[in-house]
């Protein structure tokens, strides 16, 4: 694909990556299925094009995770290049890697600047990790004083692992509503305002904040991702209260298809911070990103191609009795259990049998975005 009119370096560099990313044959001799040579000036421009700011993500939940083999549906380094963060969903146990899903892991991290990332549902305080006595102390309770103590040691500890680890941040997969289970901290309003609080201290926007009162807590040694997906404007929803502006990402389960709805939903679970000017309706869909289950929809693409990777939000939202307008590119998309896209049997996308429906979901998500960013979004010419 190549568009007219479009001067970007960002966009050229985009342009060449849907042609060339292709399943990582290229892990091994960096050469693409269609005989492209990955050099190392290649895979430069690849780390610094992910660090742009305001670019939207790819987002996958990655399953059946081995690493033993550079290519196919259970090496990270078999997606697409484009992806930008994967998720470890289906590899367990989450903090005891094997080797080669270490290794492999290490590859995407520092070859493609893939960040990775863990998924847990941590519905009780200690999941996860190794048993400690305090994440004990909060049982029930729904006293603060009683419980903060235990959720203050447990989110230090999720952090510690995700550092001991090598990931780039945690995805907190919150379902309260779904019938998946009734933790503390899903359904105990107290507990999980507590724990949201908690890890904004060592994950996040928040996190790094040299001016953010963190009491007796150390400083993060690094930046880490903080994502929460599950009933994120649905259901149960996010708590009012919650310190959810310090989330990077909102991950929505938009199963079957992406409406407006979903989006004023997050809206309506964020709408205390936007009313008090902490964030904005523009920035809150800049950090939403939208799924499609692949382990239903993956022999036909469900709405990934149709209403998540093409998805703008057009609307209006009131702030305190001024109407504000909204034309905002949502903040990337993805799948859920992306193994399934690996062979489809499509035929080829961009010189590649793999990966039909997100290579597809991938340059229609980004050229839109430098459609935008470049004012072509209506009419621009394509060739």
């Amino acid at each position: 694909m190549k568009m007219k009119n479009i001067k970007t370096i960002g966009f050229s560099f985009a342009v060449a990556l849907f042609a060339a990313s292709c399943t990582d044959v290229e892990s091994i001799n960096n050469v693409d299925l269609n005989g492209t040579v990955k050099t190392d000036e290649y895979y430069a421009a690849l780390r610094e094009w992910k660090q742009t700011p305001g670019l939207p993500q790819v987002f996958v939940w990655f399953d059946s995770w081995t690493g033993i083999t550079p290519t196919g549906e259970t090496s990270l380094r078999g997606l697409p290049d484009s992806v930008t963060i994967a998720s470890n969903w289906g590899g367990h146990p989450k903090f005891e890697l094997t080797p080669e899903r270490r290794a492999d892991m290490e590859y995407v991290q520092k070859v493609k600047g893939t960040k990775v990332v863990v998924t847990l549902f941590s519905q009780n305080v200690g999941d996860d990790l190794p048993d400690k006595e305090i994440y004990h102390t909060a049982g029930t309770s729904r006293d603060p004083e009683v419980v903060r103590p235990a959720i203050k040691a447990y989110a230090e500890d999720l952090y510690r692992a995700c550092l001991e680890c090598g990931y780039d941040g945690y995805d907190w997969d919150y379902e309260p509503g779904g019938g998946m289970g009734r933790g503390q901290l899903w359904a105990n309003p107290v507990q999980r305002t507590i724990f949201v609080e908690e890890l904004s201290y060592w994950f996040g926007h928040g996190a790094m904040d040299p001016n953010r009162d963190r009491g007796d807590r150390a400083m993060p040694e690094k930046r880490l991702l903080f994502l929460i997906d599950g009933e994120v404007g649905v259901r149960t929803g996010m708590d009012k209260e919650w310190l959810s502006y310090y989330v990077d990402y909102f991950v929505l389960q938009a199963y079957g298809g992406m409406a407006d709805w979903r989006m004023t939903g997050v809206f309506g679970d964020m709408d205390d911070w936007i009313q008090q000017g902490i964030i904005t309706p523009d920035e809150i869909v800049r950090r939403t990103i939208v799924t499609e289950n692949f382990e239903s929809y993956a022999s036909t693409g469900g709405g990934f191609l149709t209403t998540m990777a093409n998805y703008i939000y057009k609307g209006t939202y009131n702030i305190k009795g001024e109407t504000v307008n909204i034309d905002q590119q949502i903040g990337g998309c993805g799948l859920y259990r992306c193994g399934f896209d690996y062979n489809q049997g499509k035929g080829d996308y961009d010189g590649s049998p793999e990966y039909y429906f997100l290579r597809k979901g991938i340059t229609t998500l980004y050229s839109i975005y430098y459609d935008r960013l470049n004012g072509t979004a209506n009419g621009g010419e394509e060739e």
